[in-house]
C-alpha cells in the first residue's frame, strides 16, 4: 500500500454567493515547496454546491518544486510508483470538471518502480507539457541495474479522474538490455518495445521483446496474499446518490507480451542447474497470468542423492488457455558403477510422472536403493525396504509437483531431506542430509556425500532459545556447542 509523503498546507478559502477563491502554500517540514491559487466564478444560484463549483469558470495556477510521490500517490495507481524531485509550473482555465491546463513538467532524477514486477528504473530524466487535460511527456529516459536503458514518450490524461478512477495512460518505451522483472525468484533482462495503456481503472502491458538473459530460482516463489477488492455500491448517501467501487476484475492489469530467447534462460535450484531457450506468449492478468508457447533445453544437469545426472532432452509446453501447468518431457542420464540410469519426467508440472530406468535393466526399487542407500535392495533392513517401497509408490503416483526430493521426504517419513552443497574445507562433495525429530526437544540429522564423508548432528533444545549441538564426523571434527537464539 502506497502513501503520500506528508506535506503541510497553509491556505485560505473565501466562498461568496457567486465566487470561490482559494490560495495555499505547500511545505515539507520547514521547506517551502509550492503555491496553489484558484478562483471559480459564475457559480450561479440553486442546486448542489459541489456541482456548481465543478462547473464554474476556473482560473488557477500551480507552482511546485518537491517530491513527485507527494502528487503521484494521490492518483491511487499502485501498479507502479514515482519518487524523486519534480518541478511543475502550470495555469488552468475551463472548469474543474474539464480543465484546460498549460504549463511544463521537468525532472532530472526520478525513480520509477513497481512492486508487482520488481521493476526499478533510476536516474530518470523527464520533460513534459500540459495541453488541455493531458500531460504530454515529450521524452523520458532512465537506467536499470546492470546498465540497461529505458526511454520513450507518452501521455497522462487527468480528465475524468475521481475517487475510483485514476489518470488515463498511454506510454511507449524502448528498452535495451534492461532488467524489468525481479520478483519471487524470477529475473529477466529484455530488449524491445513496450507499451502501457490504462483507462484509469485497469490497463494493459504490451510488447514484443527479446530476452537477453533470465533466471528462475526454483523453490522460493511466494504466494500472492494481496487482499481482494470487492465490488460495492453505497446507497442513501448524504447527497442522496449512489456511489460504486469497482472490483478487482474490473480494475485488472492485463498482459499482452510476446517474448523469445534462443538461450540464456537459467533455471536453478532443488538440485537443477540448466539453460533453456523459450518462445512464449504472456497473457491473462497480473492476478491470473497465462503462458502459451514452448521452452527447449539447451544444456543442464540435475543432482539427485549426491549423483549428477546430465539433462539430455527437455521440452516444456505451455497452454495459454489454462492456468500455468505446463506439460513436461525431460530426460536425465548418468552412469554409476557400470550401470546407466535414466530419469524420465513426463505429464504436467503439478502432477508429473517420474520414472527411473537403467541399462542393464533393473527394477525401480533397486535403482532407488543404490542411489539413496548406496547398496542393493537385498542389503536393506526391513524398515528401509518398506520406506523404499513407499518412495517408489509416491514417485509413480505423482501429485506432489515437480519436487521429487519433497515427495521422497514425505513418503519415507522424514522431517528433513535436502541436497547439501560441496564444502572443500571439510572434504565433502555434494551430498544428502536427512533429519528426524525424535521428540519435541531432540532432532537428529545425518549428512553423507556417498564418497566417504558422513556426519551426525544431534540437537537438544533445552528452552525455546537455548540448545546444545553435538556433531561427530568422519574427518574427526567432533564438537559440542551451545546455541543461543533470540528475536529482537
Amino acid at each position: 500500500m502506497l502513501s503520500s509523503k506528508p506535506i503541510n498546507v497553509l491556505g485560505v478559502v473565501d466562498l461568496g454567493p457567486d465566487r470561490l477563491t482559494a490560495a495555499a502554500r505547500l511545505f515539507e517540514g520547514a521547506e517551502r515547496r509550492g503555491e496553489v491559487s484558484l478562483a471559480v466564478s459564475d457559480l450561479g444560484a440553486g442546486g448542489d454546491l459541489a456541482d456548481r463549483v465543478m462547473t464554474g469558470r476556473l482560473t488557477g495556477r500551480l507552482a511546485f518544486d518537491g517530491a513527485a510521490e507527494t502528487l503521484w500517490r494521490l492518483a491511487a495507481v499502485e501498479a507502479f510508483d514515482f519518487a524523486g524531485p519534480v518541478r511543475i509550473a502550470a495555469r488552468a482555465t475551463g472548469t474543474l470538471r474539464a480543465p484546460r491546463i498549460a504549463g511544463t513538467l521537468a525532472s532530472d532524477d526520478l525513480t520509477v518502480q513497481s512492486a508487482l514486477t520488481g521493476t526499478r528504473i533510476t536516474g530518470v530524466t523527464a520533460r513534459g507539457q500540459f495541453a488541455g487535460s493531458r500531460l504530454e511527456l515529450t521524452r523520458f529516459a532512465g537506467t536499470t541495474a546492470g546498465g540497461g536503458t529505458v526511454s520513450g514518450s507518452g501521455t497522462v490524461d487527468l480528465g475524468g479522474m475521481s475517487a475510483i478512477r485514476g489518470p488515463s495512460l498511454d506510454l511507449r518505451a524502448a528498452v535495451r538490455n534492461a532488467r524489468l522483472l525481479d520478483a519471487n525468484g524470477l529475473e529477466a533482462t529484455i530488449t524491445g518495445p513496450l507499451r502501457i495503456v490504462s483507462n484509469g481503472l485497469g490497463g494493459t502491458i504490451a510488447g514484443r521483446v527479446t530476452i537477453d538473459r533470465a533466471r528462475w530460482a526454483l523453490g522460493i516463489a511466494e504466494e500472492d496474499v494481496a487482499l481482494p477488492r470487492i465490488a460495492t455500491r453505497e446507497i442513501n448517501g448524504e447527497d442522496g446518490r449512489a456511489r460504486a467501487q469497482v472490483s478487482a476484475s474490473d480494475a485488472a492489469w492485463r498482459y499482452l507480451v510476446n517474448a523469445s530467447a534462443p538461450n540464456r534462460v537459467a533455471v536453478e535450484g532443488l538440485g537443477l542447474e540448466s539453460e533453456w531457450g523459450i518462445d512464449i506468449a504472456l497473457r491473462g492478468t497480473v492476478a491470473d497470468p497465462r503462458i502459451g508457447g514452448t521452452a527447449r533445453l539447451v544444456r543442464g544437469d540435475y543432482t539427485f542423492a549426491g549423483t549428477r545426472f546430465e539433462l539430455t532432452r527437455g521440452r516444456i509446453q505451455f497452454d495459454v488457455g489454462e492456468a500455468i501447468n505446463p506439460r513436461l518431457d525431460v530426460l536425465a542420464e548418468t552412469s554409476k558403477n557400470g550401470t546407466d540410469v535414466d530419469i524420465a519426467i513426463t505429464g504436467n508440472a503439478q502432477s508429473p510422472s517420474i520414472v527411473f530406468s537403467s541399462d542393464p535393466a533393473l527394477p525401480q526399487e533397486e535403482i532407488l536403493a543404490r542411489l539413496l542407500f548406496g547398496g542393493s535392495v537385498t542389503t536393506l533392513s526391513a524398515t528401509d525396504a518398506v520406506q523404499l517401497a513407499a518412495a517408489v509408490a509416491a514417485l509413480q503416483g505423482g501429485g506432489g509437483g515437480l519436487d521429487p526430493i519433497g515427495t521422497l521426504r514425505r513418503s519415507v517419513g522424514l522431517d528433513q531431506l535436502r541436497i547439501v552443497s560441496a564444502d572443500p574445507l571439510i572434504g565433502r562433495q555434494t551430498g544428502v542430509a536427512i533429519g528426524k525429530n525424535i521428540t519435541r526437544n531432540i532432532y537428529v540429522e545425518l549428512v553423507t556425500d556417498g564418497r566417504g564423508y558422513s556426519a551426525t548432528q544431534v540437537e537438544y533444545r533445552i528452552t525455546s532459545w537455548l540448545a546444545l549441538l553435538g556433531t561427530v564426523s568422519t574427518i574427526g571434527r567432533d564438537s559440542v556447542l551451545v546455541q543461543v537464539s533470540r528475536d529482537y
